[in-house]
């Protein structure tokens, strides 16, 4: 499977002209070889999804592998070229090794093994490619879950992306995750000249707004010591300018962007509330919502036989198994706002370095990944659950 991955990282899915048709070209060819049913579906946003099937005896709710194909870009200076699929040293270099073609493959790889072995699962196993994740999936997995065939696929289980561990004796199990809630600040005043002494300085106003974002979410990181970042509230800074940029002249505008990210136990409403006291403390203050997203994740039960599956089968290969819950967002949220049980994992106990320079993971981790996955399968689809 490490020549599919080449050939998966050669492809330049990085938005925003992701090349999604070559990909799905791509895994086309292998799931005709494999023998493998193969439905192509084009979503309103003219994004393809392709949907590779392992038909099951029963009407058992079926399991969906699912994987973005888009990528982020990739600047900056790289050991190896982003998209060339380079090994070495038994690391395969490529942007996409971690988020998460990867997973992508190696989730393929056990389908296939598990094809090749003659035996029929019990539940029907979807092997599913979505467009659009990175840019927050509305054009992507929101559309492809509203799509007429959807319903059809009778889908009750979703194993998604979840992160690398970073760890070589463990693997991390993404049962839940947080939701962005990004604003614009405004700082209104007047133009002026620098030397005024009394002059209402705008920027001076925004920075003092910004000290208390800053103070909310330091108090935010003390409590890491005992709690999961994904349960905690997180307000990063993410750009600030102004109207003017002329070294002796106040501006009248001054701008910054929050990245601001809500555990699923607060509301959205919540933490529009934070913001809404914070900016009246100040003067001059306003924002406007950018971008957040409605559809939320609902926690998977530790207990819950789907979970407990996952958690078993990382075991059987040796590895402790470990919940938490993801800091950033997936398509994940769409497929558990229909009520699909969904559960991230990246078998691969690589350092993370998602959307980083020099992305990579190693070879080993791709086919110990691949017989984890190969282990689900077999202990979810193969019996009655």
């Amino acid at each position: 499977m490490i020549t599919l991955l080449q050939e998966y990282l050669t492809i330049n899915t990085a938005y925003p002209e992701s090349d999604y048709q070559s990909a799905i070209k791509l895994f086309k060819k292998y799931a005709a070889n494999d023998g493998f049913l193969v439905n192509e579906l084009i979503l309103p946003s003219g994004h393809p999804v392709l949907v590779i099937t392992l038909q099951g005896t029963s009407a058992q709710p079926a399991l969906a592998l699912n994987h973005h194909m888009d990528v982020v870009p990739a600047p900056g200076e790289w050991q190896f070229p982003p998209f060339s699929g380079t090994v070495h040293e038994n690391v395969i270099y490529g942007r996409g090794t971690q988020d998460c073609k990867g997973l992508g493959v190696v989730q393929y790889a056990a389908l296939r093994q598990l094809k090749q072995s003659g035996l029929q699962p019990i539940r029907t196993i979807h092997f599913i490619m979505v467009p659009d994740e990175e840019r927050g999936g509305f054009h992507g997995t929101k559309e492809f879950i509203d799509h007429s065939s959807f319903v059809s696929l009778n889908i009750g289980y979703v194993l998604d992306e979840g992160m690398p561990s970073g760890d070589d004796t463990k693997l991390l199990i993404k049962v839940d995750e947080r939701t962005p809630l990004q604003i614009r600040v405004t700082s209104m005043g007047s133009q002026g000249h620098a030397s005024g002494l009394s002059h209402y300085n705008c920027i001076h106003a925004l920075t003092n707004f910004l000290a208390d974002v800053v103070a909310a979410h330091t108090e935010q990181q003390q409590l890491l010591s005992s709690h999961q970042a994904g349960d905690l509230v997180s307000m990063h800074i993410t750009s600030l300018s102004s109207n003017m940029g002329v070294l002796n002249v106040v501006p009248s505008q001054a701008q910054a962007t929050i990245d601001i990210r809500i555990p699923s136990h607060l509301s959205l409403d919540s933490g529009i509330a934070f913001i809404d006291a914070l900016t009246k403390k100040h003067t001059g203050i306003m924002y406007e919502l950018l971008a957040t997203s409605q559809e939320r994740c609902k926690a998977v039960a530790l207990d819950s036989v789907f979970y407990t599956t996952v958690a078993q089968s990382i075991a059987d290969h040796g590895l402790i198994p470990k919940s938490f819950t993801f800091e950033a967002t997936t398509d994940a949220r769409f497929y558990s706002q229909r009520g699909i049980q969904a559960i991230g994992l990246t078998p691969f106990t690589d350092v993370p370095n998602l959307h980083g320079t020099n992305e990579a993971v190693r070879i080993d981790s791709i086919t110990q990944g691949t017989a984890i996955i190969s282990t689900f399968l077999h202990a979810f689809c193969m019996v009655n659950n």
